[in-house]
C-alpha cells in the first residue's frame, strides 16, 4: 500500500528557468519500508525531500507541474493552515546539520515542548512527560540536563538525537532522514542509524533515507532511487541495484568506494617526532592551585610521521583527534615534545615559529566555512604568500595562483570568483590549493571527505596522493571514515578517550585489530 506517490515532479529555479532542478521526478513509498535515495551533490536529494515537505523558498522555487500525494491529499493543493497541521504530525524530516536547524537561543525543552504543543496537547504535565519520554528513547539518559541545554552545549551526537526526537515526538507516518549521519563518528552513525529502525519498526513508519554513503544505503533501504542531475536515471530493490546496475552512472557510484592508493610506508627520514604530549582543559577556576579542575583531552601521545607519509588518525567525537592537530600546528598549550624537520617546536620563541609554521598547514572539514566569504580566491590564496613575503609583485602572485589552481585540478579563470560560487569538492581543491601556497612539509587533513558524495571524495583522495608522490608531502589524515583512512593512509593511529590504544600499518589495523574498540570501529564502518 502507498502512503506516499510523487508523478512527474518538475522544479526550476525562478531565478534560471531554463534549467530544471527537478525533472520528471516519480516515485512511491510504501507503508512500512525505507526508500534510499543516492545521488552526487546538486542532483537533487534535498530538493526532493523539501518539496514534499513543500518547505521550499517560493519566491525562488517553483513547482511548474507534477503531484505529491499523501494518502488521498494532494500536498500541492494545501493552503499554509493546512500544510501546518501534516508537517512534522504527519509527515517530518531530519536535516542535515542540526546545528543549524536547532534554534542557539532556545533551549532543547523550548523547542521540543513546541512542536508538542501545536500538534498534541497543551497540558503542561502531558507536555513535559511527552518530552522526557522521547528524548530518553533517543538514548539520552539524562533526560534533565539535555532539556536544559542549549544546542551549543551538546556533541554532533546528542543534536542529532534532539533532532530525531523532535521528528519523532508526534509519531509521523512518513520520516524523512536528509544525510542524518554526516560528520559523526562511526560509532555515532551505527547508534543513529539502529535508533530510527528501532522507531520503524515500533510505529510502522516508513523512512526516506537520503545519503550519499553509498553502504549505509545498501544495508538500511528496501529500495533505492539515483538521482542525477535532477533526473531519476534508474530506481529499484536495493538488492538487485547494486548487484546488477543499468545505468553507467549507477557502476561508477557504486564502484566509487575508495580504493588503497598508496603502497608501503617509507622508511626514511622523520618529518615529525612526538613524545610524551599532554593537553588538558581548565574546567574549574580558583584561586588555590589545589582546587582547580582540568579535563585531560590528550594524554602521554608518542607518534611520528615520515617525509612522504601518510599517518591517520581514528577514533570516536571527543577522543582527542581534532586536539591533536591544534597542537600540532602551535594553537594549544601542551606538555610534551615536538620535533619537527629536526627542530623542536615545543621550545621555540613566537618570533622563530611564526617564520616556520610554512611548514605546516592544515586543510580543514567544511571549507565553506574556513574560506573567507568576502574574499575571491585570488585573494584567499595569495594571503598566505603575501604575509610571507611583502616584496613579491602582483604579476608573480597571480601567477602562483594560476599555478596552485592548475595543481589542484581547477581552471586560471575562476581566481575573481568567490567561495559561493562553487561546489563542495571545488571548495575542497581550493582549501588545498590555499595550503599548498606555502610550500609546506605536512599537511595536516581534518575529515576532509566528510561531507562529500562519494565521486567527489574518490577525486580528492587521488588529488591527495598525486600530490604527496609529487611533492613528497606528509598528511596526518584525521577521518572517522576507515575506508578512506585505509584508501589512502601508510599507518594509523587508534585514539580512545584522549590516549592512542593502538597503532600499526593500516592494513594490520584493519585487517587484524588487537582492542576491541578497533574491531568496533571496523564493524560500525561496515568494513565486515
Amino acid at each position: 500500500m502507498n502512503i506516499l506517490e510523487i508523478k512527474n515532479l518538475n522544479l526550476k529555479n525562478k531565478h534560471s528557468p531554463n534549467k530544471m532542478l527537478l525533472e520528471d521526478v516519480s516515485f512511491n513509498l510504501e507503508k512500512g519500508e525505507t526508500l534510499g535515495i543516492v545521488g552526487e551533490s546538486g542532483s537533487g536529494k534535498t530538493l526532493t525531500g523539501l518539496s514534499i515537505m513543500s518547505l521550499l523558498d517560493k519566491t525562488t522555487f517553483s513547482i511548474e507541474k507534477g503531484e505529491i500525494n499523501y494518502q488521498d491529499t494532494s500536498l500541492l493543493n494545501l493552503d499554509d493552515r493546512s500544510l501546518q497541521s501534516i508537517r512534522g504530525n504527519k509527515i517530518s524530516m531530519i536535516f542535515q546539520e542540526p546545528m543549524l536547524s536547532l534554534n542557539p537561543v532556545l533551549t532543547i525543552n523550548t523547542q521540543l515542548t513546541e512542536i508538542i504543543k501545536l500538534h498534541i496537547t497543551n497540558d503542561n504535565k502531558k507536555v513535559q512527560d511527552l518530552s522526557k519520554n522521547i528524548i530518553i528513547k533517543t538514548g539520552l539518559e539524562d533526560h534533565e540536563k539535555i532539556l536544559q541545554s542549549y544546542p551549543h552545549m551538546l556533541s554532533g551526537g546528542q543534536r542529532q538525537r534532539v533532532m530525531i526526537a523532535i521528528a519523532l515526538v508526534c509519531s509521523p507516518d512518513i520520516l524523512i532522514a536528509d544525510e542524518p549521519t554526516t560528520a559523526l563518528d562511526v560509532t555515532l552513525q551505527l547508534q543513529i542509524l539502529e535508533l530510527l529502525q528501532d522507531f520503524k519498526k515500533e510505529r510502522k513508519m516508513s523512512l526516506i533515507l537520503i545519503s550519499h554513503d553509498l553502504d549505509l544505503i545498501k544495508k538500511y533501504s528496501d529500495r533505492l532511487i539515483i538521482l542525477q542531475d535532477g533526473r531519476i536515471i534508474e530506481q529499484g530493490y536495493t538488492n538487485k541495484i547494486f548487484t546488477n546496475p543499468q545505468h553507467e552512472y549507477t557502476k561508477r557510484l557504486i564502484s566509487s568506494n575508495p580504493k588503497r592508493l598508496v603502497g608501503n610506508p617509507p622508511k626514511d627520514n622523520i618529518l615529525l617526532d612526538i613524545k610524551n604530549l599532554s593537553c588538558k582543559f581548565l574546567v574549574k577556576n580558583s584561586f588555590f592551585k589545589n582546587n582547580r579542575k582540568y579535563f585531560s583531552a590528550l594524554n602521554d601521545i608518542n607518534l611520528n610521521i615520515r617525509v612522504g607519509e601518510t599517518i591517520g588518525i581514528v577514533g570516536e567525537s571527543g577522543s582527542g583527534k581534532t586536539t591533536l592537530a591544534m597542537t600540532i600546528l602551535q594553537l594549544l598549550s601542551y606538555d610534551g615534545t615536538i620535533v619537527f624537520d629536526g627542530e623542536d617546536i615545543s621550545a621555540m620563541s613566537s618570533k622563530h615559529l611564526r617564520k616556520f609554521r610554512k611548514k605546516f598547514q592544515i586543510v580543514f572539514q567544511d571549507p565553506f566555512s574556513s574560506l573567507s566569504p568576502r574574499y575571491t580566491i585570488k585573494e584567499i590564496l595569495s594571503e598566505g604568500i603575501l604575509a610571507f613575503d611583502k616584496a613579491i609583485s602582483e604579476e608573480k602572485v597571480r601567477d602562483t595562483c594560476k599555478n596552485l589552481l592548475k595543481e589542484v585540478g581547477l581552471s586560471e579563470n575562476m581566481l575573481q570568483r568567490y567561495p559561493h560560487q562553487f561546489s563542495g569538492g571545488q571548495r575542497q581543491r581550493i582549501a588545498i590549493a590555499r595550503a599548498l601556497s606555502m610550500k609546506p612539509k605536512l599537511i595536516i587533513l581534518d575529515e576532509p571527505t566528510s561531507a562529500l558524495d562519494v565521486l567527489v571524495q574518490k577525486n580528492i583522495l587521488e588529488l591527495l596522493v598525486s600530490l604527496q608522490k609529487k611533492y613528497s608531502l606528509s598528511y596526518c589524515f584525521i577521518s572517522h571514515d576507515l575506508k578512506v583512512i585505509r584508501s589512502i593512509s601508510h599507518r594509523v593511529y587508534v585514539i580512545k578517550e584522549s590516549k592512542i590504544i593502538e597503532s600499526n600499518t593500516t592494513n594490520q589495523i584493519l585487517d587484524n585489530p588487537q582492542t576491541e574498540y578497533t574491531k568496533n570501529l571496523i564493524k560500525s564502518s561496515f568494513l565486515t
